[in-house]
């Protein structure tokens, strides 16, 4: 258990939760790093040859998933949830509430009951897929936030659409989260594949694909969306497509090919020509997840593109945000506004600066910098004087910063360090091309280079002399420390000016920050006249102390707020989409 979630008085062990809270991912510990990019590549060798799509369809028939008599219904969209507690306890406790009273720019209050249904957009649980942060960062925190409904009350659905990190153990976790007809707390689960379609009134479905990594749609699953398709809807027949990605962003958003896959758009627009487009289904709404904000772009035929993923990941910039962007609309390229966003654009650039504090947030990176900087400084030790501490300091009495440099390139091990971390360093820019990537990637590089012989030939410099073993401790436990946090540093100030001047590197320098506040779900309510209204809600800050509540009605959630209360509102107005909406 870590303590500063709650009060030290009222800490409960892990015996009695049964999960252990946590705090938000550190995106750039060496732990996090070595974790998911060797999730990753697992992931993309069993995706290749052991696709769990394919397999789904052979093992488990699709649900029955029929909510269309109810004449009126109310659905909760939230995504990318499953980080640190303080964010998804807060937003869950917000679902499991019996309503929540909004009130809007003129005054008029709204009623909005919690859902009948869940929908999780994608993304359970970070960094990587896994049983043990399945339990850790979503189940444990949802069971506890919502534990159990009242006597004769109707239990909720939770239905899951696949993310890209529920995709990185192969997708056996979430299978096994959601396929099972378990229930997490008092909410329900009922598909039996990542991918399904549910029926809601008034001719309206919910369609919700797994694209997986976005390589392909496999064929069993387009079999299934045809087969239902054309047997079950009727043209005319409202879609709401959930997504695990925005797909329609991430041109305007990455233009680099390493970090956008054409592909992703054309599995779309495959899926929405050969299902909604052939079968005369109508489209007025699509919801996505995975970047970590709010924001609702709108076509001139009316078409609402709503992307809401901060159920509780660190939040991703707004104001990096095309004011317009074109997408085929039935086989016409339309031009979709931008209409909102949260945080708003001037908020978003304020939290930029934070990115500059990233080695106080992050000290596991400056230890991993650090490791890196002591590495060279012992090339350098070595290669000046390889025997006792003391020639190594008399010598550098002689030289300067320049004689280092050539000190490292005259060794062939030092040679190929350089060589294959200023690889890793080009690799790792956010650019538009490959020349702009090797330019800046080689003037980083190069800066660190600089300043790991500069603080070398200092420190060696101002430590006097004294016995060899002792100087060499202190030697390297001083370019461990300082040339960490100046590395660290260094990488910061990069990471800001990528994103203040060139609007590159977002997800980086953001996930830096560890950002807990500015969450958002959607509350859609459809209406006895067909037509469906979205109420999207905010929540500015959350709680960041819980008191554990032992003596509690089994409805009762576990943790109530200490420090501040969870407070929803409206992040923009209530609006409609019309019963004969395109």
């Amino acid at each position: 258990m870590r303590a500063p979630f709650f009060d030290i008085k009222d800490e409960p062990d892990y015996r009695t939760l049964g999960f252990q809270p946590q705090p938000m991912v550190r995106w750039l510990s060496p732990r996090g790093l070595m974790i998911t990019g060797g999730m990753v590549g697992v992931s993309g060798i069993f995706g290749a040859y052991a696709d769990k799509r394919e397999m789904q369809a052979a093992l488990k028939e699709p649900s029955d998933l029929d909510l269309s008599a109810k004449d009126e219904l109310w659905l909760d969209f939230m995504a990318d949830t499953g980080d640190g507690f303080n964010p998804t306890y807060a937003v869950a406790r917000a679902l499991a509430e019996p309503s929540i009273d909004l009130t809007d720019g003129s005054g008029t209050t709204h009623l909005t009951p919690r859902g009948d249904v869940l929908l999780l957009g994608g993304d359970i649980a970070y960094p990587a897929a896994s049983l043990i942060e399945f339990n850790n960062r979503f189940h444990g925190p949802f069971r506890t936030a919502f534990p159990e409904v009242a006597e004769g009350e109707e239990r909720p659905l939770m239905l899951a659409v696949a993310g890209n990190h529920d995709w990185l153990d192969g997708l056996t976790s979430f299978l096994r989260v959601f396929t099972d007809q378990a229930r997490i707390g008092a909410w329900q689960t009922r598909q039996t594949r990542s991918y399904f379609i549910t029926k809601l009134p008034h001719d309206w479905w919910l369609v919700c694909p797994d694209f997986a990594f976005d390589y392909f749609i496999d064929i069993p699953q387009m079999d299934f969306f045809r087969k239902v398709a054309k047997e079950q809807m009727k043209p005319g027949d409202k879609v709401i497509l959930s997504l695990h990605r925005p797909y329609w962003l991430f041109g305007p958003l990455h233009s680099d090919p390493l970090l956008y896959a054409p592909d992703s758009d054309s599995n779309l627009h495959k899926f929405e020509r050969e299902i909604i487009a052939a079968n005369g289904l109508r489209m007025p709404l699509v919801l996505a997840g995975d970047i970590h904000h709010y924001n609702r772009y709108v076509s001139a035929s009316g078409q609402q593109r709503i992307v809401s993923g901060s159920g509780a990941a660190f939040i991703y910039p707004t104001h990096n945000l095309p004011e317009a962007f074109r997408w085929a609309d039935r086989g016409r390229l339309a031009e979709f506004e931008r209409k909102a966003i949260y945080p708003d654009a001037a908020a978003s650039r304020r939290a930029r600066w934070g990115t500059l504090l990233a080695p106080f947030k992050n000290p596991s990176f400056v230890f991993f910098v650090g490791a890196i900087y002591l590495f060279f400084a012992l090339l350098i030790r070595f290669g000046i004087a390889a025997g006792q501490g003391e020639r190594f300091h008399t010598k550098l009495q002689l030289l300067g910063p320049e004689d280092l440099i050539q000190v490292l390139f005259n060794s062939p091990v030092s040679f190929f360090a350089i060589a294959v971390i200023g690889a890793g360093i080009v690799i790792f820019t956010d650019a538009k091309s490959w020349p702009r990537r090797i330019i800046i990637g080689v003037i980083h590089g190069d800066l660190h280079l600089l300043l790991i012989v500069t603080t070398v030939w200092l420190i060696g410099r101002s430590l006097p002399a004294m016995d060899p073993t002792l100087y060499a401790l202190t030697f390297g436990t001083i370019v461990l420390v300082i040339g960490g946090y100046l590395g660290a540093q260094l990488f910061a100030i990069y990471l800001f000016l990528m994103q203040a001047l060139f609007k590159r590197h977002a997800t980086h320098s953001f996930s830096s920050q560890h950002l807990q506040d500015y969450r958002s779900f959607i509350r859609l309510r459809f209406d006895r006249d067909g037509g469906l209204t979205l109420f999207p809600i905010g929540m500015r800050k959350v709680p960041r102390k819980w008191r554990y509540v032992a003596d509690r009605e089994p409805t009762d959630p576990w943790f109530e707020p200490v420090d501040r209360e969870i407070e929803c509102q409206l992040i923009e107005e209530p609006f409609r989409i019309e019963p004969d909406a395109d």
